[in-house]
């Protein structure tokens, strides 16, 4: 496999100043007051100061006020460039524009202020850049070169315009083309997809985070209380040019979530208080609830702990009669507390930076833990979502790491919240140790959870945790083996420390048998760990495969046995040394699997690039470099602006306009899904409400203590009586039967419906082009170089419809998912959760309630209002109505995100055409950009002709990828095969 080189990280996005977050008056203690306390050498630890990523705070770094920065911004330039001069007016204006005679002999590479600076030796060390990629198209070594070739190609043209002053002229062709050139010399392949790691605390999930991202100790691994396990945190790339190296974005709960939250922790608490915890007789089942109970005291003291009357008795004694409700006063506290948080209470997101991981950690604190004060009352259980921008060579590609709590140990709001959000991700990977991977109860959840059709990747940790002599007593068929090498390995130690010995006392050659003998007993020591290790590693997957074959598609499964212990003892190390011990633990192997995920579409976007964009942008600047170039009659020139003005008019009515086939492919979209989905729940709800309370019926005549611990689990569990049962499915069966068949024919119809506009898009180009060729003869030079640009153009716009299309198809099986069946976060079990939580809280009456006169009611009766409740809701809450407008509403919610985008990417080509369109039919005395300058315009002319000449060997090495990867797939038999 060849070892691939990835490309220099550049932002796609334009140079934005870094945003500031808001001000507010709630302070946020940190351990350190300012940044430039950190500059000092004695607080820096070495490891950071040398060889971390990002390191602002080193002595060795050049101070601020010595670095200048040539910034490709139009502000920073101010001589006037003159064609009739032979010399610049300004020295730098000359070094700009210098790519326009000479063609490019290096790479101009951006340094961030927050590089680490070079120390000496760091060569020999190892680097993550030289890890082996996936053998895929996309890390091609001369794919890789030729789209950086591409790249700067762009950068140096950018940098030649700078040179003409009509290109810092707001609204002139050349500005505009000039943006476009800088857009795509930063072009990056990247594809968002997002990666969740689930899993319960304790099991060094984060460890393996920090080590894939390789920043240590940025992800808390405390498994105490510090980073409570609700909170979601997003691990997202942060562009270069941002001077502070880390960002932080929070995003807060909205006031409906805040009081979801609080309706549910109260009723967690009071589970196990109330009543109807007497008729729970199951051990495990009381002790799952005790515990849910305490976790909720626990979230509601950290919510309200500045409030003294706030203790467990004020909750279980509090009267329903009271005037004012306990969830409205909690809500109120809530809200005063929110008014002082960071952004105040209507701020939906707050951000903030860092230079270091160490204030990065800092700034997060004060969200994910319970503050110092006892009295200050903490901000996460109201935080949604935490993202941490950072740069980091597996984020480059547009992977997003999502640490996700295990959903099994939330309530049942964050675990709806946690499960939907696990549905939105390309790939769930289980998180589990090494000793309790094979009976561990979570990831059977997790897979239950995930859905069949989804594919599922299992981490196991910890695999350096093994013990020599264990293993030499308890595994026959290696002992003796074991028992061997371990002797060896203690003659050496003694052999080592002999020689230590002789050293101290001066015996002469000493020194270098001592070094040889510990050379020797390393590589002994890491031969026996690798066949141990190795050994495990094989036993523990063999048995989870043969654990899992029936519950998840074996092609869409996988196991990764780490250790990020080992990933961080030997990241430091010399380069051949650690990367046989780096490969053993695990991580580089896995993180070469989370390189191969986006590097499909990372190909497909890079071949776009080389194939469409830089092509039309080089034909775009050939059509302003050759304005005037041909010899027209006055009388044609007029006739050949009306045509433009013409097919101006055709584009913008045909593709952009309401009119246009994408606004009208949108609406039919609209209707064809209510045609096909929304109409049949309409139409059949009478039929599907009786066909679901004859299936609620059979439950009815269930035993007591199933029923009611059915209404725990919201209808999914199993027991010996019942064996596996999904209430929610049984409800919808009717409804799932009917609408697979109408989803799957919705699914045809966005394929059609693509086709139809990309044939629509076709037909008004072919529209456009025909007077184009009737007039060739007219303007050869102009003409022919808008037709050339104008076909690049067709195919830009194709690429933006089938990436968009492609989204939309992906959200409606998504969509499809949470409509038809009856997992946590599906929006059946969204609609039936009320009855399911008022059966288990019956008898209603609640611990602080006045008790009635009456007789307390027999477990008969109370097992009959469970069941009257939970058939009542079904036969008048209006589930199938209600159904059809969330499906609706989720639906319509999808289509206009993918036709935004898609009429977002639609307008910018469209905008290029027009502009093109207006570059043709004028002459040298209308005094055209190119006109004016003359030799400017001769000198850009030749340097597209060498900008298309590497374009054209860049294309060549495309085909050449592309046939080599399709020879490679048909050697197999088309199978896919993993490296």
């Amino acid at each position: 496999m060849a070892t691939c080189t990835t490309m220099t990280a550049r932002d796609p996005h334009p140079r934005a100043p870094t945003p500031r977050p808001p001000t507010s008056s709630f302070r946020i203690l940190t351990k350190r007051t300012s940044y430039q306390s950190l500059r000092s050498p004695v607080l820096m630890s070495p490891i950071e100061r040398t060889f971390s990523a990002v390191d602002l705070g080193s002595q060795d770094s050049p101070g601020w006020e010595h670095i200048n920065v040539i910034s490709p911004s139009t502000a920073s330039h101010h001589s006037l460039y003159s064609d009739t001069d032979d010399g610049f007016r300004s020295p730098r204006l000359a070094l700009l524009t210098s790519n326009l005679h000479a063609e490019h002999e290096g790479r101009n590479t951006l340094i961030s202020p927050s590089d680490p600076v070079p120390q000496p030796g760091d060569e020999l060390l190892y680097d993550i850049a030289t890890e082996e990629k996936p053998e895929m198209p996309f890390f091609h070594p001369e794919f890789q070169t030729a789209v950086a070739k591409t790249k700067q190609e762009m950068k140096d043209i950018s940098l030649a315009i700078w040179g003409c002053p009509a290109s810092h002229q707001m609204g002139s062709d050349l500005h505009s083309l000039k943006q476009r050139a800088q857009e795509l010399s930063e072009f990056e392949p990247s594809s968002m997809r997002t990666l969740a790691f689930v899993g319960e605390s304790g099991i060094d999930k984060r460890s393996v985070i920090n080590a894939l991202l390789d920043k240590p100790y940025l992800a808390c691994t405390d498994t105490g209380s510090h980073q409570p396990p609700s909170v979601i945190t997003e691990y997202r790339f942060r562009p270069a040019h941002h001077n502070e190296p880390f960002g932080v974005e929070i995003e807060y709960s909205t006031t409906d979530d805040v009081r979801e939250l609080i309706e549910e922790l109260l009723r967690s608490f009071r589970a196990s208080h109330i009543p109807a915890f007497q008729d729970v007789h199951d051990s495990e089942e009381r002790r799952d609830i005790r515990h849910r109970s305490e976790k909720a005291w626990h979230t509601l003291h950290s919510m309200f702990r500045n409030q003294p009357i706030f203790t467990r008795e004020f909750i279980l004694e509090y009267s329903d009669d009271a005037e004012v409700p306990l969830i409205r006063l909690l809500q109120q506290w809530a809200s005063e507390f929110l008014h002082r948080r960071p952004g105040g209470a209507r701020v939906r997101d707050w951000s903030a930076t860092a230079f270091n991981i160490d204030e990065c950690t800092d700034k997060l604190a004060a969200f994910t833990a319970d503050p110092i004060d006892e009295g200050t009352p903490a901000l996460w259980p109201f935080v949604k979502v935490v993202r941490i921008y950072l740069r980091s060579s597996i984020l480059h590609s547009g992977l997003v790491l999502a640490d996700c709590p295990s959903p099994r140990d939330l309530n049942f709001s964050r675990a709806r919240a946690t499960e939907r959000y696990l549905r939105t991700c390309h790939e769930v990977f289980a998180v589990t140790t090494m000793e309790h991977a094979v009976l561990d109860k979570a990831i059977l959840d997790i897979i239950k959870r995930n859905g069949r059709h989804r594919p599922l990747r299992i981490i196991c940790t910890n695999s350096d945790d093994i013990s020599i002599r264990l293993t030499e007593r308890s595994d026959p068929e290696v002992s003796l083996q074991v028992r061997t090498w371990r002797q060896q390995i203690e003659a050496l130690q003694k052999q080592a420390k002999r020689s230590e010995a002789q050293r101290r006392h001066g015996l002469p050659g000493a020194l270098e048998e001592e070094v040889r003998f510990r050379d020797m007993l390393e590589e002994m020591e890491f031969g026996l760990k690798k066949f141990l290790v190795e050994r495990r590693n094989s036993q523990v997957a063999t048995e989870l495969i043969n654990k899992y074959a029936e519950e998840v598609h074996m092609d869409d499964f996988n196991v990764f046995c780490v250790s990020a212990q080992d990933y961080w003892k030997q990241r430091y190390e010399e380069q051949t040394l650690a990367e046989r011990r780096l490969e053993l633990s695990g991580i580089v192997n896995l993180r070469r699997y989370c390189y191969s995920i986006p590097a499909e579409a990372q190909f497909e976007a890079a071949t776009a690039f080389v194939e469409n964009d830089v092509p039309a942008l080089l034909g775009s600047l050939r059509q302003w470099a050759v304005g005037g170039a041909d010899e027209v009659s006055k009388e044609k020139v007029e006739e050949i602006r009306q045509v433009m003005k013409n097919l101006e008019e055709v584009a913008i009515q045909k593709l952009v306009l309401p009119s246009a086939q994408i606004h009208l492919a949108r609406t039919t979209l609209d209707h064809e899904f209510a045609s096909a989905i929304v109409l049949p729940i309409r139409q059949h709800r009478s039929e599907w409400r009786n066909a679901a309370l004859e299936a609620s019926k059979e439950w009815t005549k269930w035993d007591a203590k199933d029923y009611l611990s059915f209404c725990r689990h919201h209808g999914t569990h199993l027991t010996k009586a019942t064996g596996p049962r999904t209430w929610n499915e049984e409800l919808t069966a009717p409804m799932r039967l009917q609408l697979q068949s109408n989803w799957g024919f919705f699914q045809e119809s966005i394929e059609g419906n693509q086709k139809e506009l990309i044939d629509s898009i076709d037909q008004v180009f072919d529209e456009i082009c025909a007077p184009l060729t009737a007039h060739l003869l007219s303007a050869p030079t102009s003409m022919q170089t808008l037709l050339s640009t104008l076909a690049l153009r067709r195919r830009c716009i194709t690429y933006t419809i089938k990436s968009s299309f492609t989204d939309l198809l992906e959200a409606s099986l998504n969509i499809e998912s949470e409509a038809l069946y009856g997992h946590l976060s599906s929006y059946i079990n969204t609609l039936m959760a009320p009855a399911y939580h008022a059966a288990c809280s019956l008898p209603s009456r609640s611990p602080g309630s006045t008790p009635p006169p009456s007789p307390k009611p027999s477990p008969t009766l109370i097992d009959q209002q469970r069941k009257d409740a939970l058939t009542t809701h079904i036969a008048s809450s209006r589930l199938f109505p209600k159904l059809s407008t969330m499906i609706e509403k989720a639906h319509r919610a999808v289509v206009h995100a993918a036709f935004d985008k898609m009429v977002e990417g639609l307008t910018r080509e469209v905008d290029a055409l027009i502009r093109d369109l207006g570059m043709v039919g004028r002459d040298e005395n209308d005094g055209t950009e190119a006109a004016r300058y003359a030799e400017f315009a001769g000198t850009l002319r030749a340097r597209c002709t060498a900008a298309e000449r590497s374009v054209r060997e860049a294309k060549a090495v495309l085909g050449e990828v592309r046939a080599l990867y399709v020879v490679g797939a048909e050697e197999f038999g088309g199978a896919s095969v993993a490296k």
